[in-house]
């Protein structure tokens, strides 16, 4: 049985949470950079209250960028787990009072926002959006990295019994170019906004109780056993 997982920093958890299964990570996306305007971030980041690294690469490349914060009594965020949080406090000296593993997990932890500033990381984390926009006045969204096709990693995707996707870009990207390899696979899907990105094309999927990568292989786990029984049952 092969579990293709479309996140590159997935792989390892599933590897190891999937003994004996055949793990096969297959990243469609690709990463560039985006020229960001300083005076824009600093405007932003001052008037804010909250502010959002979805990735703790968004607070290095803005460093890379010569980009200098002033993070001082405002919330900070990050939805990249203690790996994001390790990373921003490197690029900014703060420690990130809101640590979650995933934009959804994150959205849920926070309670109140005057105004928001929110560092995307290749693509826009729309549930997180979907709450700041209930919660806060306003805010405002910075692009570090665009996520682009990588049209020779969508044509060399192997076929696999199960296909775990955690980016609602992905999941529409793989839909659309190379939807074979789906028809006849079982669909994870981390979060209900990769979930609504499948059923755009008309593909069902199913969602853990958790958005977290370990929650999530644990969750693909049981299923694998589920599957391996009931294939030897018939068999």
């Amino acid at each position: 049985m092969r579990v293709v997982v479309t996140s590159p920093f997935a792989g390892e958890a599933f590897t190891r949470v999937l003994k004996g299964v055949e793990v096969a990570v297959a990243p469609v996306l690709k990463l560039t950079p985006v020229k960001v305007e300083g005076e824009a971030v600093a405007s932003a980041v001052s008037n804010s209250d909250l502010v959002v690294f979805v990735s703790g690469r968004a607070a290095y490349r803005l460093r890379e960028e010569g980009i200098r914060l002033d993070l001082a009594g405002k919330i900070v965020a990050t939805a990249e787990g203690r790996k994001g949080a390790v990373m921003v406090k490197n690029a900014f000296g703060v420690e990130p009072q809101l640590v979650a593993d995933s934009a959804e997990e994150l959205a849920r932890l926070i309670e109140s926002c005057r105004v928001a500033t929110v560092f995307h990381h290749g693509e826009r984390a729309e549930d997180l959006m979907k709450r700041l926009s209930s919660l806060c006045s306003r805010a405002y969204e910075f692009f570090t990295y665009r996520a682009v096709p990588d049209d020779e990693a969508l044509r060399a995707l192997p076929p696999g019994e199960i296909y775990v996707f955690f980016s609602a870009l992905a999941a529409e990207l793989v839909a659309a170019r190379r939807r074979d390899v789906l028809e006849r696979a079982v669909i994870i899907a981390a979060g209900p906004a990769v979930k609504a990105a499948l059923e755009k094309h008309g593909l069902n999927a199913a969602v853990p109780p958790g958005g977290r990568i370990g929650e999530v292989a644990l969750f693909v786990k049981r299923l694998v056993e589920e599957l391996g029984n009931s294939l030897g049952q018939i068999g």
